[in-house]
């Protein structure tokens, strides 16, 4: 008889599972915890304002006071800012199988009920973030698509993106919807989205990308740092025409033509700053910036360090010119390196400036203290599964334009 091989024991064989559960989502909101802690106006569903002096009153002149004629008087221009709220909501749901067979140590790794509410809040906030980082239309464009493959398209920053979410595919702000599409995984170094839908007919290389349920115009969703970091003087800024006061409401601004920032342009951009703000006003800037800029800041450090002198160096390995970490600092102030910052940017936002108007904090949906909630069939019937939602009603808002400094079309470095 031949020996016993390995597939006549198999059934006795134990099967290790490591008791441990790697999260390998993208799940950073560093920005938005920041401006989460500046202070929260309560508000209703009526507009959210605020006042602002933007032109000087009184007027000043050499007199002649033997006689002469003082002339007459001036008063400060007003004008109200304001802005809505919008809605945002995170839905996780689950099958009555999926909680029953994971829900002690006896039969999974981890509960995957309690693992799907703990993540569900942090996706939230990483949603949040993406907004943030959206376009300067507030209208919910978190990217463009820059090619397409099949049911594989190119974007600008993947890492805005999350599997399993739904996005509308449109022409450009305000224009109908050609469709949605729902995003099956990311591949963020290769920038592509891999779908499980395919694209909506006619879609095209340059149409853009809008979160789920929003209408896809200006100043319909939260508000970003591009919508508020803005130099122009046409359009609006939170209900106030730019063109009704021109300056006045113009973000300071380096257009850098595709070079890549140095210290000179940095140094140039906080003079631009200083030059619209009082002289007694703190600058306490926080410089956010992708890890594109965050590459190109170290190249510039790697050119500018001094030679090293050969022989004074000791022992026979050569130098580690590498370090772990990039520098904390940007011209002295805080350096906050996100994932979901628009490429070719680096915004200093003066975040005491920055505060949010809340309708309705963020937490869970609720009915007489219940926040999971039974499925129904199409004819009625219950469903095996639950569904609960993580909703929130808020706007983030800067007080003053002028309060902030962006540098946009520096130059990526070679591969980023």
């Amino acid at each position: 008889m031949a020996q016993g091989n390995n597939a006549q024991a198999i059934a006795y064989q134990l099967e290790k599972v490591i008791k441990k559960v790697q999260d390998a989502m993208q799940r950073d909101h560093l920005l938005f915890d920041k401006i989460e802690k500046r202070p929260v106006e309560v508000t209703a569903m009526r507009a959210l304002a605020w006042a602002l002096d933007l032109v000087p009153g009184t007027k000043t002149r050499q007199v002649d006071p033997d006689g002469g004629n003082a002339g007459r008087g001036a008063a400060i221009q007003a004008a109200r800012a304001q802005t809505s709220v919008a809605f945002f909501e995170a839905a996780t749901e689950m099958t009555d199988l999926a909680m029953s067979a994971t829900d002690s140590a006896d039969k999974a790794v981890a509960d995957f009920a309690k693992r799907n509410m703990e993540k569900q809040v942090v996706q939230f906030r990483n949603f949040c973030e993406s907004l943030l980082n959206s376009d300067s239309n507030a209208a919910g464009i978190f990217d463009t698509i820059t090619s397409i493959a099949g049911t594989v398209i190119g974007v600008n920053n993947a890492n805005m993106f999350q599997g399993q979410k739904d996005f509308q595919v449109l022409p450009g702000v305000g224009q109908a919807s050609r469709g949605s599409i729902t995003i099956l995984n990311v591949d963020v170094n290769a920038k592509q989205l891999y779908l499980s839908t395919a694209l909506p007919p006619g879609t095209i290389v340059g149409d853009v990308l809008v979160i789920d349920g929003s209408p896809g115009i200006a100043n319909s969703s939260l508000q970003s740092l591009a919508s508020n970091h803005l130099d122009s003087n046409v359009q609006a800024w939170n209900n106030l025409p730019r063109a009704s006061f021109p300056g006045q409401l113009k973000t300071p601004h380096v257009a850098m033509n595709n070079f890549a920032v140095t210290p000179s342009s940095v140094k140039l951009g906080l003079n631009y700053l200083r030059r619209v703000l009082p002289a007694e006003m703190e600058l306490d800037l926080l410089v956010h910036m992708g890890f594109d800029q965050d590459q190109a800041l170290e190249n510039y450090a790697y050119m500018a360090n001094p030679t090293i002198i050969w022989n004074e160096t000791k022992g026979d390995r050569n130098i580690d010119m590498i370090k772990k970490q990039s520098a904390e600092t940007v011209a002295g102030y805080p350096k906050l390196v996100s994932k979901q910052a628009r490429p070719g940017r680096i915004d200093c936002l003066h975040l005491k400036s920055w505060f949010r108007g809340e309708l309705r904090p963020i937490g869970p949906l609720e009915r007489g203290g219940q926040t999971v909630f039974q499925t129904y069939g199409d004819d009625g019937g219950l469903t095996f599964s639950q569904i609960n939602y993580i909703w929130g009603g808020f706007q983030v808002c800067l007080e003053n334009p002028k309060c902030g400094l962006y540098f946009d079309g520096c130059a990526i470095p070679t591969g980023m």
